[in-house]
């Protein structure tokens, strides 16, 4: 059964440390990384969740070979309260790692992502003022198609780290959650793989640092920086913080 979620966030370097992960010979990183299972759209409509979980996710199984943890790499999972809880429900035991990132720099990540796969035509200025507007509706599981504006234009509020995290640990045990920061995880790559073995409690492995790391980029625009300060001035006033993640998390 799966064991390991890797929930988030988005652009923060989940799917380096997959790819680090991945090389684990105790480790099975599901097929194509991210499985969706909880966030499917059928999901919710199942009379017997279980089953159809465990169906989705042999589906992603198809070089198994025993391994002792089976990894599901989904960042869009902390967004979402209900999509942690359908994780916890499926197993229990299962464990939970985080990866934080400065909430400016991901939303403008984020932004030049969806930039570059068209999903997004507008400035970045723009996007971020229309957020709200384009959010409407998002308690609404039938809102969640893979191309729903909640997936693909929620540059700020997926930096509302505080509000994902307090839902994480009302749901999940603390011992069964691991927060890292992307720049540890770029900086200090071997010391933050061995704690991230020691948590998962396996031997720890060597694995090479790489240029996992990819962002998009785009030619940059005038109103890009005042992008930048309306996102500052946003998360001031949701009082998101280094100070306030830590107090969080430690609490």
């Amino acid at each position: 059964m799966l064991n390991l979620h890797i929930i988030g966030v988005q652009k923060a370097g989940t799917t380096a440390l997959a790819s680090f992960l991945n090389q684990h010979p105790d480790i099975y990183l599901v097929d194509g990384k991210e499985a969706h299972v909880f966030d499917h759209l059928l999901y919710t409509q199942q009379t017997n969740k279980q089953e159809f979980a465990t169906q989705l996710y042999q589906t992603k199984l198809s070089k198994y070979q025993n391994q002792s943890i089976i990894c599901d790499a989904t960042p869009i999972t902390i967004f979402r309260p209900e999509f942690i809880k359908a994780c916890y429900q499926f197993n229990p035991k299962a464990k939970f790692i985080v990866v934080l990132r400065d909430p400016i720099d991901r939303a403008v990540s984020q932004y030049y992502m969806e930039l570059a796969r068209s999903y997004e035509h507008r400035s970045m200025l723009t996007a971020f003022l229309l957020e709200a507007f384009r959010l409407r509706g998002i308690n609404q599981p039938s809102s969640w198609d893979i191309d729903s504006p909640f997936r693909t234009h929620s540059y700020l509020s997926r930096g509302r780290y505080s509000k994902q995290l307090k839902s994480l640990y009302d749901i999940v045990p603390k011992n069964q959650v691991l927060v890292l920061q992307q720049g540890a995880l770029k900086n200090q790559h071997k010391e933050t793989m061995h704690e991230v073995f020691e948590f998962l409690e396996i031997e720890p492995y060597d694995i090479i640092p790489s240029q996992v790391f990819t962002s998009e980029k785009a030619p940059a625009r005038r109103s890009d920086t005042l992008a930048k300060l309306y996102a500052q001035l946003y998360f001031f006033i949701h009082r998101e913080s280094p100070k306030r993640w830590h107090e969080i998390i430690n609490s």
